[in-house]
């Protein structure tokens, strides 16, 4: 890993759905439960010499695997010697977790199931006529599949040579097969902060409503903000909750086991699987425009630094956002919010967006508090609760407005250059930019498109009826300086967006013509 590194490579993980016969589906079932066995067995033996006062290293977990007998591991022995890491590994991390005080325990409840680990070489190889063979141990007959097409993020094909580990992996909602495949590319990592570096801070705004608000300074004093929509997640988790109701309340009214039971069941799953994959599809196109967006920071602050400062400046980055963990928590127990707010805050996945965003960055993501940050004023420091989604100052010297969320991201950058310490701007400049995750069209924008269709009909202008695609760049408006525009967020598209300038304290916001 570490030469990977000293040659600017970093690892990525391709997902290739791949079909089992009957024969190799049973026996890659079987070996599965297996290895779940052998990881139970690991940490039942793991805790008896805790008990007896031992302190076993990672070497010793393997020889405790290695020195069990075959049919207690019907697999590769390089298959399970990756479990007795993985297991090790488990206890690295639940000791570092609580080095920093965080509570958590060391590996004790038993696995039903586990994907398999092939290692390059050992426990997978391509043959010689071009197919992917899996071993499964001395003595047991392979699985062979065609060999798979793995492309990296930007478009190559990266050939077997390159691939590492490969995890054979079911899932069990959508009740299909696939390899995980480990492979290594050219990093292409923002440069991270460091004393002898300018650095530019990107704070983030994670929120239920939006899932990412990030704000970045400009050279030009002002502040850019994006504020990425989330409207299509919330539909999709929407759909999948009423639709799982309904078939849960259905199975509810069925002998369990029975002809019926088993349909609905399946139904369920197969629309739990269609959802994950929509979210995991939707967290990756909310990461891809939060990394457009900093990549797009760190490109204008580095032009700006190398005409100041010479051609080989470098510039890093630094990703803060507000810390956020524990709201979701206990969100039954605390009864803190409403019921269907508790249901949204238990279906956050913000978890799984920020290791994507650092994924893609190769940044580290910072968290600091962020209290009061969408309460504060970032003018004149006074304080607001609001219950809307604009925040409109209390202040009458003042009067600020902004998108809640935008002000949030504000804040928060501020916090994170300042020591955590709000720090008022009178000649605060804004530019908001609202994106959707995901394009799409929204009942008003079909309304407004039919109707604009239909009046180019009768006033003849049947050559000049334009295209539905077309149609989504029709709400942009232009902005002059001192000028703020400040649509509403339900008429941002995933194209373009209105731009919110906002000057200082004592201003009133005036829309463009």
């Amino acid at each position: 890993m570490q030469a990977r590194k000293d040659a600017g490579l970093v690892g990525r993980t391709a997902v290739v759905p791949v079909w089992l016969s009957r024969t190799d589906h049973v026996r890659a079932h079987e070996a599965c439960h297996a290895a779940a066995g052998l990881w139970n067995q690991t940490v039942s033996w793991l805790r008896g010499e805790w008990t007896e006062g031992a302190q076993p290293g990672k070497e010793d977990v393997r020889r405790f695997v290695t020195s069990l007998r075959s049919d207690q591991r019907p697999f590769h022995a390089h298959t399970a010697q990756a479990v007795a890491y993985d297991v090790w590994d488990a206890v690295a991390t639940s000791r570092a977790n609580r080095a920093q005080g965080l509570k958590a325990r060391a590996p004790w409840r038993e696995k039903q199931y586990r994907p398999l680990s092939l290692s390059a070489g050992f426990g997978w190889r391509v043959t010689p006529k071009g197919r992917l063979a899996l071993s499964l141990g001395r003595g047991r007959d392979r699985i062979v599949l065609a060999l798979p097409q793995v492309t990296s993020r930007d478009g190559r094909p990266v050939g077997p040579a390159s691939w590492g580990e490969i995890r054979l992996c079911w899932d069990r909602n959508a009740r299909s097969w696939a390899l995980h495949i480990a492979y290594s590319t050219p990093g292409d990592a923002l440069p991270g902060p460091a004393a002898d570096r300018p650095t530019v801070t990107v704070a983030i705004d994670e929120g239920v409503i939006n899932p990412m608000t990030l704000a970045a300074p400009l050279p030009d004093g002002s502040m850019s903000v994006l504020v990425i929509n989330g409207r299509a997640g919330r539909a999709a988790k929407r759909q999948r909750n009423k639709t799982v109701a309904k078939l849960t309340s259905r199975m509810a009214r069925c002998k369990n086991g029975s002809r019926k039971h088993r349909r609905l069941l399946a139904a369920k799953k197969k629309v739990e699987a269609k959802t994950e994959r929509r979210l995991h599809d939707f967290d990756h196109q909310v990461t891809a425009k939060a990394e457009k967006f900093t990549r797009g920071i760190h490109a204008t602050w580095t032009k700006h630094r190398r005409e100041v400062s010479g051609p080989d400046t470098i510039v890093g980055v630094r990703l803060v956002a507000g810390d956020v963990g524990g709201i979701e928590r206990n969100a039954n127990k605390k009864r803190r919010a409403s019921r269907s707010t508790r249901q949204q805050l238990s279906q956050w996945s913000r978890g799984r967006q920020e290791d994507f965003l650092q994924y893609k960055t190769g940044l580290v993501l910072e968290h600091i508090n962020e209290a009061y940050s969408s309460q504060t004023c970032p003018v004149c420091n006074h304080r607001t609760k609001v219950r809307g989604r604009e925040y409109v100052c209390r202040n009458t010297t003042c009067g600020f407005r902004l998108h809640r969320d935008a002000v949030g991201g504000v804040n928060i950058q501020t916090l994170a250059v300042n020591d955590g310490r709000f720090r008022p701007d009178p000649d605060l400049r804004v530019e908001v930019m609202y994106r959707r995750a995901q394009p799409g069209w929204s009942p008003l924008q079909r309304t407004l498109h039919a109707y604009h269709q239909d009046v180019l009909g009768r006033a003849g202008w049947e050559a000049c009826r334009e295209a539905r695609r077309s149609a989504q760049n029709r709400a942009t408006r232009g902005t002059t300086a001192g000028v703020a525009v400040v649509p509403a967020p339900r008429d941002s598209t995933d194209q373009t967006a209105g731009t919110t300038t906002l000057a200082g304290a004592g201003r009133t916001p005036v829309h463009a013509a």
